[in-house]
């Protein structure tokens, strides 16, 4: 319930830099080392291959972080696969990819946006503050 509240107040936040894009979810999730291989065991290389991974764990094999938040979208395996094609590191938050893949420190907790732009998916990844 508290991730449904958090993520009410974190569309309102994110509603004046959506202008022309509707948020179709926000949703908090740690990248744990379980999320930084795909299913098969091979090493990922993108923070949004991680966030894709992340989602197929959370909905498909049920590896669910204290940290992950649930989302509306990607249940679905047609659109989790659209993730990584849509999806971008918010500007400012560049460094996400040495934090996730350096093996420093355990599980960077990440705020999704999941946007319809002009209807087309658009993903944004930034670090979660706090």
């Amino acid at each position: 319930m508290n991730s449904f509240f958090l993520g009410c107040a974190a569309v309102l936040a994110f509603a004046s830099s959506a202008a022309a894009q509707d948020i179709m979810a926000i949703y908090d999730a740690r990248l744990d080392p379980h999320d930084l291989v795909n299913s098969s065991g091979q090493p990922l290389g993108s923070v949004c291959a991680a966030v894709q991974q992340d989602r197929a764990n959370y909905h498909r094999f049920k590896k669910r972080g204290q940290v992950d938040d649930s989302d509306p979208i990607f249940a679905d395996k047609t659109m989790r696969a659209r993730i990584a094609g849509n999806c971008v590191i918010k500007p400012g938050h560049e460094h996400l990819h040495t934090a996730v893949f350096s093996g420093i420190g355990y599980g960077i907790i990440v705020r999704v946006e999941v946007l319809n732009h002009a209807g087309t998916l658009k993903v944004r990844v930034s670090e979660r503050a706090g």
